[in-house]
């Protein structure tokens, strides 16, 4: 696969990393969300042990932040949260998923002003038995939204198109019996859901994976797979509590407001080999799309993380890698100005060598969770989480950070 070229273009320049609460709070899997309209930013990590989900608020872009509270708690039974997912509408309404445990599992929550106040969790999955890793997107006005999560052996899909008001019964989006995570979605101007995804297609998380995107272009009626990759089983994971497809071809994909869409994926060329960091590229909302070129090779990628800038063909990126060792993690960020077929230079967002037990002058230890959080607010201010720790559940931390 070729490569792609390093545009000439500025640094980009970002604050010095921050953590989210006390070194020991073991905060886990963070996202974020802004607001497309004003300068309010949102966060979500896990607060582990007890597993519950923590929401804050910044009214200043990301300066001062609210205490944490608690989200998705009312209406449904609760033993345990993790996976949250956030998105904001262009009128300031934040939309929320959490896992509620894997059942009831996905729910669906909202706030209209600013996270003061939530409506009750409404389940998604209807009276399935298992739902687990949902991903939420939103169309601008919030009207439309879609939620994929993985159903044991199938991605289901369930919509709204009032504003949340009412839900379509979840609709099977794949065919095959692969078991499907999705780590990204986007809508393209023209209406079109796309989720992406890999399905694992070993027993007990082993095995290799079909990198997928998974369109819809009827509000969810019928779904369409779009093969781009298929990897290896991936890297053995030594860290504690580590699971078997921790090194799995996770990918994101991004659209800009004129049918731009940038699908990114990390994939492996050999069993147990290390993941390189790939692009694929469409200039038609989706209809046609580039040959995959790599993008990353530096190390063993996961956790990518994609969103459109404010201009046409602006798009910025972020992931996670081991470049300078298997214990010395890095977070990094590339953007590009020509709808991805250049990147800059990647620059190291993970730069305190101290802080935390598990940080270090070359990294941290290792990735603290499964993915991260990334998004571009009105000033075109990018804010990035994600997770840093020693293992894959405690002790770690969320770090965050914003610049442009």
């Amino acid at each position: 696969m070729p490569s792609a070229r390093n545009g000439a273009r500025a640094a980009p320049r970002f604050e010095r990393e921050h953590l989210w609460g006390p070194a020991d709070a073991n905060h886990w899997e963070p996202v974020n969300a802004a607001d497309p309209s004003s300068n309010w930013v949102y966060q979500m990590t896990t607060d582990q042990r007890p597993d519950y989900l923590l929401f804050r608020s910044s009214s200043d872009g990301g300066r001062i932040w609210s205490a944490p509270r608690h989200l998705c708690r009312r209406g449904v039974r609760v033993p345990f949260q993790y996976d949250p997912q956030i998105a904001v509408a262009a009128d300031g309404t934040i939309d929320v998923i959490c896992l509620d445990g894997f059942r009831p599992g996905v729910v669906f929550a909202r706030s209209r002003d600013h996270g003061v106040r939530w409506s009750k969790a409404i389940r998604l999955d209807g009276t399935m038995s298992y739902s687990d890793k949902p991903t939420l997107v939103i169309s601008p006005s919030g009207k439309d939204i879609y939620v994929s999560f993985n159903a044991r052996y199938a991605l289901y899909v369930a919509s709204s198109h009032d504003y949340g008001a009412t839900w379509t019964p979840a609709a099977r989006a794949t065919a095959h019996r692969y078991w499907y995570y999705s780590y990204g979605g986007a809508i393209s101007p023209d209406g079109a859901a796309w989720f992406a995804v890999d399905g694992e297609t070993g027993l007990n998380q082993t095995g290799g994976g079909h990198v997928e995107l998974v369109t819809s272009s009827d509000g969810g009626t019928s779904w369409k797979e779009i093969p781009f990759a298929v990897t290896h089983e991936g890297a053995r994971c030594s860290v504690k509590h580590c699971y078997p497809d921790f090194y799995t071809a996770q990918d994101a994909v991004a659209s800009d407001r004129t049918g731009n869409l940038v699908f990114v994926f990390a994939k492996n060329d050999r069993r147990h080999g290390p993941n390189a960091l790939y692009a694929s590229l469409s200039n038609d909302e989706g209809t046609t799309w580039s040959q995959p070129f790599a993008i990353n090779t530096f190390g063993n990628s996961t956790s990518p993380a994609v969103a459109a800038g404010l201009g046409t063909g602006a798009f910025r990126l972020v992931w996670q890698d081991d470049r300078s060792g298997p214990k010395s993690w890095n977070t990094w960020y590339a953007q590009s100005g020509d709808a991805g077929a250049s990147w800059s230079a990647p620059v190291r967002l993970s730069d305190r060598g101290s802080g935390a037990p598990y940080k270090h002058g070359d990294g941290y230890d290792f990735p603290f969770g499964d993915y991260l959080g990334l998004s571009v607010d009105d000033h075109g201010v990018n804010h990035v989480i994600w997770g840093e720790g020693s293992a894959v559940y405690v002790p770690g931390g969320t770090w965050w950070t914003r610049g442009s």
